[in-house]
């Protein structure tokens, strides 16, 4: 559905640059500043999850590195985290903390959209906010929450004795299979803690996914054709599912949510154009912080550091023979 909607879209799509450079300029600029607020979002869970004994000066570039990471590679939202709380410093956290905190970090960003999606789905089913009302695009994305939240407890519930298998292959897939199971179950585990605790810096959780949210709806503006707020929320959030998918830079994402917009009943031109737009935002800020980050990175320093050691090493032992001979 979403590449029919981009192909749809392609003759409209051409005059959208000049439809954006005259007229809303200030709906842009509206976006970047509520990315940003979103990446400062991402700042605090993240110092929140990972970063309870780092200072503020090593958490908050390390979650750059992780946010560009993440927006960068497939994948990228049970990489990146790792990959920067693992450059935050010279104590190296182990495999297994870095998968549990991860998930952590993954269920309390995801946890407002869940609760959105709810409330909204049933809201839009009662005919409360405009757009559509069929019980397919409501009552269906509403079952979800519930649904997802159902999941999320039972993987917490404490396990019953394992079955004890015999030395042999079987023992030894039981052993492996019991690791990402773990982490799983210690991830969720963390996250009801956390929520538990109330800290303040939970807060972010609801900013990076609400100023995200905000760029979309501002990048509506700027095209000139805004859909209903609610067919903004649910385009967003279903949308959002695409980033399930291995593919690079957010494709997942940006054609879901045409496919998702165009569902509720945007047009193919200024779905596209929309979306188009907020994924050049929400891709750009994040990887120009990001790449900042990760240039004055403790891990980059130690990369540079090892080539210097071996650039001496190599000159010096060309060096050794010539003075011997001498």
């Amino acid at each position: 559905m979403a590449v029919a909607a981009g192909f749809l879209a392609l003759p409209a799509l051409t005059g959208a640059p000049e439809r954006l450079i005259e007229s809303c300029g200030k709906w842009i600029l509206i976006a970047g500043v509520a990315e940003l607020l979103s990446v400062l979002g991402f700042v605090l869970v993240f110092k929140l999850v990972f970063g309870a004994r780092m200072s503020w000066r090593r958490s908050a570039p390390a979650s750059l590195r992780a946010l560009g990471t993440s927006a960068l590679l497939p994948g990228g939202g049970l990489i990146g985290p790792g990959a920067g709380a693992w450059s935050a410093g010279p104590e190296k956290p182990s495999i297994s903390r870095l998968a549990r905190s991860t998930i952590t970090l993954v269920i309390l960003t995801e946890a407002p959209g869940v609760i959105v999606l709810g409330a909204l789905g049933m809201l839009l089913w009662l005919g409360l906010p405009s757009g559509p009302h069929a019980a397919a695009l409501t009552l269906l994305p509403a079952a979800l929450a519930p649904g997802l939240v159902a999941a999320t407890w039972l993987v917490q519930r404490p396990r019953r004795p394992r079955r004890r298998f015999g030395p042999g292959r079987g023992r030894a897939l039981l052993h492996r299979l019991a690791r990402p199971a773990g982490a799983l179950r210690g991830g969720v585990t963390e996250a009801h803690v956390l929520l538990l605790g109330r800290d303040w810096k939970l807060i972010g959780a609801f900013a990076y996914y609400g100023f995200d949210n905000a760029v979309l709806w501002a990048a509506f503006h700027a095209y000139g054709r805004t859909p209903p707020l609610g067919v903004v929320v649910m385009g967003y959030l279903l949308g959002s599912l695409g980033s399930a998918l291995p593919l690079p830079g957010g494709l997942g994402v940006a054609g879901g949510m045409i496919g998702a917009l165009v569902l509720y009943g945007v047009p193919a031109a200024a779905a596209t154009a929309a979306v188009l737009l907020y994924r050049g935002i929400s891709l750009a800020v994040p990887l120009v912080l990001g790449a900042a980050a990760w240039t004055y990175s403790p891990a980059a320093t130690w990369v540079l550091r090892v080539n210097e050691g071996r650039t001496r090493r190599r000159s010096s032992a060309r060096e050794t023979p010539v003075a011997a001979e001498q």
